[in-house]
């Protein structure tokens, strides 16, 4: 007979806190039929449906609702096991985890999940705006994980010794001054924008700078960049004052300021979860995966135009990250 294992309560626990099989499948960095035959496994070990499944997504039965208040006990326990036991091995497991980030609006939520999940980690930051710098920071052991924008330019070398996974892609949105005259409908159009000051990281912190290149030259002008700078109070006086940037799109910007979508979402980047291969650091992959992928889903509602965006395009995000 099949016995249950602690994966398979990961993904029922996953399913439930998305409510869906497919943003499940995106936490768990596995495909959605791999998952999807998964639970069916699960389902006949247990004897019944955990989830009922429509248009709406998937919620717990009463089947459900009742493995998964024991799962949480259980993998709660199991988290403790190991903390405990790596304290008590010979050279084990550290108990310190030092995460490296470029500038993330995520960073603080992560936290948050991390030392509620792994409560007895020493859970360290390092900051770093330039995405091939903390890419270095781990290879050589200076950071254990790290979330990271991918790079242009970014080859495959640069990953080389680390576990990396798609945390998710998203459309970049503008910085732009309340009320600017470009602002339609919620939205800019980048052309709109050829005769506007742009302010920008300098271009080794600019992980899209090839990119946003062709897409303006696509648009028809070349951008007329002023200002570089990865302050977020200078860039916001400057924006203030009619400039334009690039912004995250769980950006919430002060007040006189929004971010909002480019029109046909020309621009696009990839945010990555990367971590040392390191058979000491690997135990803890999963755990601090989905602390990071709960962390993302928490921003979104930072901003209401990334809000808006993301139930006017229900899929995308997902469909973006596989």
């Amino acid at each position: 007979m099949a016995e249950l294992e602690l994966r398979h309560l990961r993904a029922v626990r996953a399913v439930a806190e998305t409510g869906s099989v497919s943003k499940a499948s995106t936490v768990l960095g596995i495909s959605q039929p791999a998952l999807t035959a998964q639970l069916k496994r699960i389902e006949r070990i247990l004897g019944g449906e955990l989830f009922e499944r429509s248009a709406q997504g998937s919620r717990p039965t009463a089947l459900g609702g009742f493995v998964l208040n024991r799962a949480d006990a259980l993998l709660a326990d199991m988290r403790s096991l190991v903390v405990s036991a790596r304290k008590h091995g010979e050279g084990g497991i550290p108990t310190t985890l030092r995460v490296g980030y470029v500038p993330l609006l995520i960073i603080g939520s992560l936290i948050e999940q991390l030392r509620t999940r792994l409560v007895e980690v020493d859970v360290q930051t390092w900051a770093e705006p330039a995405a091939l710098m903390l890419l270095k920071l781990l290879s050589t052991g200076r950071v254990d994980c790290a979330l990271v924008e991918k790079f242009d330019g970014t080859e495959a070398h640069h990953y080389d010794g680390l576990v990396v996974r798609p945390l998710a892609t998203e459309p970049i949105f503008a910085g732009i001054a309340e009320g600017h005259p470009a602002i339609k409908d919620g939205q800019v159009a980048l052309e709109e924008l050829a005769d506007v000051d742009w302010v920008l990281p300098p271009p080794h912190e600019n992980a899209v700078r090839v990119r946003f290149q062709a897409a303006c030259a696509a648009a028809g002008f070349v951008p007329r960049i002023r200002h570089y700078t990865s302050e977020a109070g200078t860039a916001g006086t400057l924006i203030a004052q009619g400039a334009v940037c690039l912004a995250q799109a769980a950006s919430a910007p002060p007040p006189g300021l929004v971010a909002v979508p480019f029109k046909g979402d020309p621009l696009w980047t990839t945010l990555l979860f990367a971590m040392r291969d390191d058979k000491a650091l690997l135990p803890m992959l999963d755990e601090v995966f989905q602390c990071a992928m709960t962390a993302y889903r928490a921003s979104i509602d930072r901003n209401p135009h990334f809000a808006k965006w993301c139930k006017d395009h229900p899929h995308a995000l997902a469909e973006a990250s596989l």
